[in-house]
């Protein structure tokens, strides 16, 4: 039987900055002179200078051999684990960061801004608290806007199924290396979203995500719809969602950039100006909705996406943006939720109840008699039996006002599939 051989990858030549010289020919190779550069010596204390030296060897040797030897996401996870592992970031983490912010800021080699990018958001996975440094963040955001901003053929993108950003991605082309480009936006809208998701951002923080962008954001979701790998236009949706999150949150009074009769939530405005050409933002949002887990990051963007269907139901104009259709889907996905979320998500299940409300009364469904029965069903569930069990008085309150609504005696106009 004759076997196959695996592509040959070429070797390259790498000089670091101390002029040391790299010629890496197999992985074997590439991956022991990455655990060597990480080694200390054991005598003295590291010096600063030596500190420094290990992360910037590190740092060149995978933005200069990524291409080859970190094409899957287990094998960047991997390398990212040994750099977090090691001593110069269990014990130096803060001088670490402020060498890659400021190494970021100064270079023009978009595989070393890769790997810098690669870096800081596998180290806020491990601590939240390092994404919460707006000090540190704020001269990064420009800089991962303007990777969003490059354009890039959906049908290039395609080629490479996502670029291999999702466990689950398939590489087919495992000679062509993925664009850094494609690589560079994907990890800049997910290290955008995980910024967003944890740092208050002021009214003037926020001016920078202007209506140009949000806009493109919302043309990037449509872009890219009929893409394969759908991890990239949901990432853009869930930062879509949060960019809302905090806009609601900042409060902003009059805004110069709105008129008169439209919303100063720059996310709404935008949306509201884009009726009709956003249909797949609102399909894959509630898509998003139907196929979340109870895991804390999926819990997150579930509260997330509420939020803003919670906005999208109150304001006028907006509120039967949802094809009737999709409006049953939610339905579905909001008896489920009711009914399984458990009392340690009580807050989570709250704001599915405080969403209901307008969601019966304020879209088609007020005149669509889907699963009414069933609704009310799970409704009363959440307070019978009060005399042998506590009932939390804010599930009480918001099922009442669900209760409460002209919904379920509305005629009958629309019957969902």
């Amino acid at each position: 039987m004759v076997h196959a051989q695996p592509p040959s990858i070429p070797s390259l030549v790498m000089e670091d900055h101390l002029g040391i010289v790299y010629v890496i020919e197999t992985a074997q190779q590439f991956w022991s002179e990455l655990e060597d550069i990480l080694k200390l010596p054991n005598d003295d204390a590291p010096t600063l200078s030596q500190l420094d030296s290990t992360l910037r060897r590190f740092l060149t040797l995978s933005a200069t051999y990524h291409e080859q030897y970190l094409q899957s996401p287990l094998q960047l996870e991997h390398a990212f684990h040994l750099l977090l592992d090691s001593e110069i970031f269990q014990f130096h983490s803060e001088r670490m960061c402020e060498n890659i912010v400021d190494d970021a800021r100064n270079t023009t080699d978009p595989h070393m801004l890769f790997i810098l990018f690669h870096t800081l958001y596998f180290h806020g996975q491990r601590r939240v608290e390092s994404l919460k440094n707006h000090k540190r963040w704020q001269p990064i955001i420009p800089l991962l806007m303007d990777h969003v901003l490059v354009e890039i053929d959906p049908d290039v993108e395609d080629t490479f199924f996502g670029g291999g950003n999702n466990r689950n991605s398939v590489i087919l082309h495992v000679n062509v290396p993925v664009p850094i480009e494609v690589k560079l936006r994907s990890m800049s809208v997910k290290l955008l979203y995980e910024v967003c998701k944890v740092q208050k951002l002021t009214a003037q923080d926020l001016k920078i995500f202007d209506d140009d962008f949000i806009d493109y954001l919302f043309d990037l979701v449509e872009q890219t719809r009929y893409m394969q790998d759908d991890t990239f236009n949901y990432s853009v949706i869930k930062l879509i969602v949060c960019l809302n999150e905090q806009f609601m949150v900042a409060g902003l009074g009059a805004d110069i950039g709105a008129k008169s009769n439209e919303p100063n939530n720059r996310v709404v405005r935008v949306l509201m100006r884009r009726l009709g050409m956003s249909k797949t933002f609102g399909e894959n949002m509630i898509f998003m909705l139907n196929r979340a887990k109870h895991t804390p990051e999926d819990m997150c963007m579930q509260l997330l996406i509420l939020k803003l269907l919670y906005v999208l139901f109150t304001t006028k104009g907006m509120s039967e943006y949802f094809y009737t259709n999709d409006l049953c889907v939610l339905v579905d996905v909001f008896i489920r939720e009711l009914a399984d979320l458990g009392d340690e998500h009580e807050s989570l299940r709250h704001t599915y109840l405080r969403v209901l409300h307008p969601l019966l009364t304020k879209t088609q469904l007020r005149d669509t008699p889907y699963k009414r029965a069933q609704i009310m069903m799970q409704l009363e569930s959440l307070i019978a039996n009060a005399d042998i069990r506590d009932v939390n008085p804010t599930t009480k309150r918001l099922v009442e006002r669900c209760l409460s609504g002209d919904w379920k005696s509305r005629k009958r106009l629309f019957v969902c599939p």
